[in-house]
């Protein structure tokens, strides 16, 4: 039994021997059959490729008969060419190789320039980074300045508006001055027109009063007292005007010390102008450096954006070579299929095409990963242009920003030029003031020499007045000794009453002759004292109306006004000498028949001018 056993052992064991042998001899004539499949398939694939190749050959050789130009040959040449190595590439599978070759070169490149990139771009952020800090601190030394500037300008402004108030003030003050002076003017013209008016009615009552000489006495006193009212009234008017002229002085010392503080501001003004344009040129070459940066950082992105524009160009390209991918794929899928529907009845056989499958889709695997890091490389080069681009547009309204501060510093440098143009017209304007200011104090000082003279005129009339009132007053003696004499005759008269009727005729004719002498004397003298008065009428006229004339007041007139004695004692030694005698050598009168026509006519005046009183 155990023999038995033994040797059903042996048996199964070498039948499963055999079988063991016989699956593995089936597997690997499978194989062969598949190989040789696959050469067949490749063999007539070659065939295929020698025939079209053949084919190209052919046609290569028959172009020229077709009538093609050498352009039209090449491209048709090209488009064959391409067929074929199309073909060939899916045949020997290089056309898979070689992109997948091309893919990881393509990788490796855009790997070390989004590097690149990245390094240029931190390099960038850093140079940002101190760009900002340093335009930060620009800003705020510059913010510093302005509010240095504004605080400057403010006190310039309200330095201004305090000169202009002065000024008006100034202007107010010298319009009451002008006024005044003008009102100072009118009185003197008005006393002055009283003086002389008083003057023609003195000359009109002496003229009218020859023969009331004994009222000439009060009316001289009351002349007399109008003309120390006047000179009180013209002491007050030359009060008043000293009071103006310190007035006018305190002015100008003030106008003056303005003007000095006026130019210390201008001084301050062009030291800080200096400093603000000092200070805009080192902005200026600040900016030109920003400038540089700027070109730079454009050609820095102009860089990027070449490499961007390459890498899309890839893109595209590895897009176009994922659809040839994906047809390639799509066929080996349907050779794959057919493969499939061929070998179903061997396992073996699609054990190895599922390894053949498994290969393809690691290679898909591969070719995807390679698209995704391409696409991850990508969007990092994106992300990297927006951040090339923020900080460009970042340093754009940085560079902006500059510019408008630029412009704000000019227009506040324009504030300061205005505002130092303003000082300088407010100084001319002052100038200009004290100009006016001047000539009006030349001109008042003009008026009181003209004053001066006009009371030196006036000094010179007093005095011919008086001269004259002393001669009346000697006539008047001279009348009065004469009318004694007179009624000393009368009294001889009327004892001598036997005269004859001729010799009285012969006495009334000469009478009446000597009296006509007298009045044409008479009238001679009060027409020489009219003249006299005209002509010291028409020098105070001139004097008045030549206030720059440079003869002293008073010396040409001193003659005139001494003479007037004489020529007031002239006439009397002259009526005098031309009285009648009477036979009495040393004492001359009028005869009694005169004398009671003289007295006559001095009683009818005397009379007649206290009516008019």
């Amino acid at each position: 039994m155990a023999s038995v056993a033994v040797a059903l052992t042996v048996v199964g064991a070498g039948q499963t021997v055999k079988a063991d042998e016989s699956a593995s001899y089936t597997t690997e004539h499978y194989r062969h059959q598949n190989l040789h499949s696959e050469l067949q398939n490749l063999m007539s694939q070659v065939k295929s490729l020698v025939t079209l190749m053949n084919n190209i050959g052919d046609e290569r050789d028959k172009m020229p008969s077709y009538g093609y130009t050498y352009l039209q040959q090449a491209e048709y040449l090209q488009r064959l060419n391409d067929h074929f190595e199309q073909y060939f590439n899916e045949v020997t599978g290089n056309g898979v190789k070689r992109l997948a070759a091309d893919l990881m070169e393509d990788k490796v490149a855009l790997k070390e320039e989004i590097q690149k990139i990245k390094t240029m771009s931190e390099t960038l952020r850093e140079q940002l980074k101190q760009k900002e800090q340093e335009l930060k601190n620009k800003k705020e030394e510059r913010d510093l300045e302005h509010a240095a500037y504004a605080r400057e300008r403010e006190k310039h402004e309200e330095y201004v508006r305090s000169v202009g108030l002065l000024l008006e003030d100034r202007a107010k003050e010298k319009q009451e001055l002008q006024s005044s002076v003008e009102q100072a003017k009118n009185k003197i013209d008005d006393l002055n027109k009283e003086l002389a008016q008083k003057e023609e009615e003195l000359a009109q009552e002496k003229l009218a009063k020859q023969g009331i000489i004994d009222s000439t006495y009060d009316y001289v006193t009351e002349k007399e007292s109008e003309i120390a009212k006047l000179k009180e009234e013209i002491q007050t008017n030359k009060s008043q005007l000293e009071s103006l002229n310190n007035k006018l002085a305190e002015q100008t010392s003030e106008i003056d010390n303005l003007k000095q503080e006026l130019t210390r501001k201008e001084n301050m003004y062009e030291s800080f102008l200096n400093q603000a344009k000092e200070s805009l040129a080192s902005k200026e070459q600040e900016l030109a450096k920003l400038k540089q940066l700027e070109t730079i950082n454009n050609n820095l992105l102009g860089n990027a954006k070449d490499m961007i524009a390459k890498l899309s160009a890839k893109n595209e390209q590895l897009a176009s070579d994922k659809a040839k991918l994906e047809e390639q794929n799509k066929i080996s899928d349907a050779s794959r299929q057919g493969l499939r529907r061929d070998l179903n009845a061997s396992r073996e056989a699609k054990k190895q095409l599922e390894a053949e499958h498994q290969k393809l889709e690691e290679q898909n695997k591969i070719s995807e990963a390679s698209r995704q890091g391409l696409r991850r490389d990508l969007d990092a080069s994106r992300e990297a242009k927006k951040q090339v681009e923020k900080d460009l547009a970042n340093l754009t309204a940085e560079l902006d920003k500059v510019k408008e501060d630029k412009q704000i510093s000019d227009a506040s440098r324009k504030g300061l030029r205005r505002d130092l143009d303003a000082s300088r017209e407010a100084k001319k304007q002052v100038e200009k003031d004290l100009a006016n200011l001047t000539a009006e104090l030349d001109k008042v000082k003009e008026d009181k020499q003209i004053s001066d003279a006009s009371r030196k005129g006036l000094r010179r009339d007093l005095d011919a007045s008086r001269e004259a009132k002393k001669q009346v007053e000697k006539a008047l003696e001279e009348a009065n000794s004469k009318l004694a004499a007179l009624e000393k005759l009368n009294k001889e008269l009327e004892e001598s009453k036997k005269l004859t009727e001729k010799e009285k005729a012969e006495l009334q004719a000469k009478l009446e002759a000597e009296a006509k002498a007298l009045k044409e004397k008479l009238a001679k003298q009060a027409e020489e004292l009219a003249k006299l008065r005209a002509g010291k009428a028409s020098d105070s006229q001139t004097l008045d109306a030549k206030p720059g004339n440079k003869v002293v007041p008073g010396k040409g007139q001193a003659p005139q006004a001494g003479t007037k004695p004489n020529q007031n004692k002239e006439p009397m030694k002259e009526t005098k000498r031309q009285f009648p005698s009477t036979g009495e050598a040393t004492n001359p009168f009028f005869t009694a028949a005169a004398l009671a026509v003289m007295a006559t006519a001095g009683v009818a005046a005397v009379a007649k001018r206290k009516e008019e009183n």
